[in-house]
């Protein structure tokens, strides 16, 4: 029996800390005598080798290092803790085995390890005190191997069925629908932006209109689509080598550290009667991996360095085989052309915004280019807002099929491999390593956003689920992915499915074969099916959705209906009414423009909606105690939680993100915090749109000094963002109060950053959303006076 009454691990954590090395091993050993998680009484083992160590009792910490060597759930750390002990402490190595050998032989107690294999997630140095000359050998620990993350590491199916084969034709179907949609939107939004620009050219003096852009654009960007897709692997070749410095890499490379992985590539292919895929090798820490190519005889497979050194080989192995998957199903021939046509305004952007830094950075060195320097700075920053919209325009009509490919890929992986908990595990790895490679980086890298939708996870959904603790249970956190009824209407801007989602099919087919699962999780609540369920999901929708969302929606159904009942009103009185009345006045009701009426009660309906809901979405922000620096995790774990449902929030952390041009509308700011990564949303009082303008400060303030004129001075104050701007204080540390709002990806809609020497930048979030339902009421106003 334990001689602690109460043993915990916290509390021999805390007196390992403090010092107290006598209270911390009795506190581990009770633990590992006591506990039945096998979790917990791995990490106190680990702990008290440190301990023992610590305390200069280093014969001790090797023979609990070579007892549990002898368990076949200890080799993966206490193999390499041993070596390391042995390397540092040769003579009590010596003592601990004279010790062993003379020790009469009883039975040892196993601890329930045995009961379940657990393997650490990535050899992570915890603790590393080497000796000096001014400290005492008694005081050094050695390198003992702590791991972040425990892994089940859940077994794979020796013999094991077929799965039912999927109907292909719903992904083909995908692919032609993704492909019309995107050229309606690209031809719609060109033609679009070059009206824009020649009403806007002939409002201004002394300029003209440009005639090409009275034009229709037609077939074009169809061809464009196609000569994208044909020449994909050669350009996405030329520019994954001069922007990210892409290798060659090769099978018998891959074969010497990942032979199971190598093996699926030469199998895989050659059953399908394909070439291998010419391997390529990104010299970046993130773990990325994906497939491109017009024809299986082109195809490339992108690995990365971090990739390899985070994944195991049958967690790699299996990853791969999803990307072979790829292949043989053809859907990356589409999605390696669209990435390619994507690639067109992204890279741009880019570009630009590097442009207008370098400018930007000269402008002092010469002092003759000041008076430039703000026109230089906001002709950059529009150029490269507007490309990087239309980024993320032209992608939306790819996001349906981007998730759904994953789901066909997923199970063909799977059934090849027999081993979907390896899947699962590659898969929540993955998001771990994107999240570390965000916070090494302090930015979202351009290699994670601009190809995106070839990755088997997306950089947004790996943020807050893979920075959160490594104590943090992920069957927790997915709970949400897998019960809210409106998951996968708050994922429809997602270019990934959830991982959850993911990960509970592939329970169910580890289910299938017999296998424990990876992750515990809870039954999945499916969609609704009958037109009875549609309609009451649809009903209160408002309840689920983000304000706008639920406006557009609302504005549609009630506009609509407005509109029929003021044409039957006015069918009536022209029918009825007249006929015993002289006169009417309501029959323009039924005579006037249709569209225009129409449009009218859409946008008085959408106004309407949002003044109503406008108070509940955005409460009033007190922050008691249980939101005053509350953990992600516990943010995260509310099954239940939809945007509207918020409340305020108050979090401290560093802020990290782009900078500038880069950040031109305030994409990508993040809060790094103790207990994970959340995404924020900052808007002005006048919207994104001011967001651009931030550069015109510096000329504002010198023309309000000038005037002093009392109004203008107001206006300047109360609508034009003033400094600093909010990536201004990236990679400092900040208060974040706000709205905490739980979907696909978690965020947080700012009200206010506050740095320690008082600096704070106020948004504007719920004055924007107001001006928006003030703007459509007067815009509805004049349709319909001039219908």
């Amino acid at each position: 029996m334990s001689s602690v009454p109460n043993p915990s691990f916290d509390a021999g954590e805390a007196a390992l800390q403090a010092g107290d090395y006598d209270r911390a091993i009795a506190q581990f050993n009770g633990v590992c005598e006591t506990e039945l998680d096998e979790n917990l009484v791995t990490r106190a083992q680990q702990a008290l080798i440190v301990a023992y160590c610590r305390c200069g009792r280093a014969e001790d910490a090797i023979a609990l290092c070579h007892d549990l060597v002898q368990i076949s759930t200890g080799k993966t750390w206490a193999t390499k803790a041993l070596e390391d002990l042995i390397q540092r402490y040769p003579e009590a190595n010596t003592r601990s085995l004279i010790a062993k050998k003379a020790a009469p032989k009883t039975r040892r107690r196993k601890p329930p390890l045995e009961k379940r294999p657990i393997r650490p997630d990535t050899p992570n140095i915890a603790q590393s005190l080497v000796p000096s000359a001014d400290t005492a050998p008694q005081e050094a620990a050695p390198t003992v191997f702590v791991p972040g993350r425990l892994w089940r590491n859940a077994d794979r199916a020796t013999k094991w069925k077929r799965l039912k084969a999927p109907k292909l034709w719903k992904l083909w179907a995908l692919q032609i629908l993704s492909a019309i949609a995107l050229f309606w939107v690209v031809r719609l939004s060109l033609e679009g932006f070059m009206l824009g620009v020649n009403t806007l050219l002939e409002s201004l003096p002394f300029l003209q209109p440009i005639p090409f852009f009275y034009r229709s654009l037609g077939y074009s960007p169809i061809w464009v689509l196609i000569l994208c897709a044909i020449a994909s692997p050669w350009i996405l070749d030329l520019l994954l080598k001069q922007c990210y410095g892409v290798q060659p890499f090769s099978i018998p490379k891959l074969a010497a550290q990942f032979p199971e992985a190598s093996k699926v590539v030469q199998k895989m292919t050659r059953q399908k009667k394909m070439p291998f895929p010419k391997l390529r090798l990104l010299p970046t820490n993130a773990p990325i991996c994906f497939v491109y190519g017009n024809l299986p005889r082109t195809a490339r497979l992108v690995l990365s360095e971090g990739l390899l050194e985070q994944l195991e080989d049958e967690e790699l192995a299996v990853l791969i085989a999803t990307q072979i998957a790829q292949i043989i199903h053809r859907d990356f021939i589409w999605m390696s052309g669209a990435m390619t046509f994507l690639q067109l305004p992204f890279t741009l952007y880019w570009y630009i915004a590097n442009w207008g830094e370098k400018l930007r950075a000269r402008s002092p060195q010469k002092p003759s280019w000041a008076f430039l320097s703000p026109l230089f700075y906001e002709t950059s920053t529009i150029l490269a807002s507007l490309l990087y919209a239309a980024y993320w325009l032209w992608r939306l009509p790819l996001l349906w099929f981007s998730r759904q490919r994953l789901y066909y890929s997923d199970r063909l992986a799977a059934e090849y491999m027999g081993n979907p908990n390896a899947l699962s595990r590659a898969l929540l790895k993955t998001a771990i390593g994107m999240a570390s490679e965000i916070h090494q980086q302090h930015r979202t890298s351009a290699l994670l956003e601009g190809f995106d939708l070839l990755m088997p996870v997306g950089h947004r959904q790996a943020l807050s689920l893979g920075s959160m603790p490594h104590k943090t249970p992920f069957s927790e956190v997915l709970t949400w992915e897998c019960t809210n009824p409106y998951r996968h209407w708050l994922a429809l801007a997602n270019s990934h499915p959830l991982i959850g989602d993911r990960v509970y099919l592939l329970n169910r087919y580890a289910n299938y074969w017999g296998l424990p699962p990876e992750i515990d999780l809870p039954t999945i609540v499916p969609p609704a099916r009958s037109l009875k369920e549609k309609t009451i999901k649809l009903k209160n929708s408002y309840q689920a959705l983000p304000i706008l969302q639920s406006a557009f929606l609302s504005a549609l159904f009630f506009g609509l209906l407005f509109r029929g009942i003021f044409w039957l009103a006015g069918i009536l009185n022209d029918l009825v009414v007249s006929r015993w009345v002289g006169g009417s006045g309501v029959i323009w009701m039924y005579n006037a423009n249709n569209i225009a009426i129409a449009q009218s009660c859409i946008l008085f309906a959408f106004s309407l909606s949002i003044i109503v809901w406008i108070n509940g979405y955005f409460p009033n922000i007190r922050i008691s105690q249980k939101r005053n620096e509350p953990r992600l995790q516990d943010l995260l774990s509310d099954p239940k939680a939809v945007p509207p449902k918020s409340f305020g929030i108050r979090l401290t952390g560093k802020l990290i993100g782009r900078e500038r041009i880069r950040n031109g509308v305030l994409q990508d700011l993040m809060l790094q915090t103790e207990t994970g990564t959340i995404k924020l949303h900052f808007f002005t009082k006048l919207g994104p749109f001011c967001n651009l303008f931030w550069g015109l400060q510096t000329p504002l303030f010198w023309i309000r000094r000038w005037f002093r004129w009392r109004q203008l001075e107001t206006f300047l104050d109360r609508y034009i963002p003033l400094y600093p701007r909010p990536d201004e204080l990236c990679d400092r540390e900040v208060t974040v109060t706000g709205w905490f709002r739980r979907g696909s990806t978690p965020w947080i809609d700012v009200d206010t950053l506050s740095t320690a020497d008082k600096q704070i930048v106020r948004s504007g979030y719920p004055v924007w959303v107001t001006g928006l339902a003030i703007v459509a009421a007067i815009w509805g106003a004049v349709l319909m006076w001039r219908a």
